[in-house]
């Protein structure tokens, strides 16, 4: 049988909801999430500003790794990387991460997916478009990318609904190859670009397919995401 006096009682007797010290502790809380934000907008890193919006990162997430990938060695924020087993100091075959950069309309963030490899692990884009994409040609030529052709690849070998992207006027072309999935859903990275970095490393970044018409700034903006995270 419940009391309902006792009750009663218990909910007069509660101390107040708020306490100086916990208004404090608040302001500091939120101070402290700002902060870590704008370190995150740095780096252009969605995901990391999420779960720094939600909560406290736990202590293995807020570290840093001396990664070294060829002879680049990589200061990397742990939250960066997705795969557990690549947040350690060291040499690495390759670093696995995401970042949000302004290649979308109009300059707003797009996520792209990059992996760093040492150069000669794979063939750029570029090196690709005379020695295979060429002879795999379909005839028809696509258009809508200012600057860009867009070749479709025959239907064998695996490239249904494959095209190539390319500018046919530079000696060291942009290339791309992006896929037409069976259901395509806005901001899939079906996109792949292959180049190499100014640090003789070499990049692999996924994107969305609209991030194609920011071609002319699109290695500029790879090189500049990942200055600040070369030591």
């Amino acid at each position: 049988m419940v009391n309902v006096n006792s009750l009663s009682d218990t909910r007069q007797d509660a101390p107040p909801a708020r306490t100086a010290g916990a208004a404090l502790y608040t302001v500091v809380a939120v101070g402290l999430i700002v902060a870590m934000a704008a370190l995150g907008a740095a780096y252009g890193v969605r995901s990391w500003l999420d779960s720094m919006a939600h909560d406290a990162a736990p202590a293995e997430l807020s570290a840093s790794h001396i990664i070294t990938i060829g002879a680049q060695r990589y200061v990397m924020p742990a939250a960066l990387l997705a795969d557990p087993i690549q947040r350690r100091d060291g040499f690495a075959e390759r670093m696995d991460f995401t970042l949000a950069l302004p290649l979308g309309e109009g300059g707003t963030l797009s996520e792209v997916a990059i992996t760093i490899m040492p150069r000669g692990r794979m063939r750029t884009s570029a090196a690709l478009l005379d020695s295979v994409y060429l002879h795999q040609f379909a005839p028809t030529q696509l258009s809508g990318v200012p600057g860009l052709v867009g070749k479709p690849l025959e239907l064998d070998a695996g490239t249904t609904g494959e095209t190539v992207w390319y500018d046919p006027l530079t000696a060291n072309p942009f290339v791309a190859k992006c896929m037409t999935p069976v259901a395509m859903t806005l901001g899939d990275r079906t996109c792949l670009r292959v180049l190499a970095l100014s640090d003789r490393n070499t990049a692999i970044v996924a994107f969305d397919p609209a991030v194609l018409d920011n071609w002319r700034s699109f290695d500029a903006r790879i090189e500049a995401a990942l200055s600040p995270l070369r030591k």
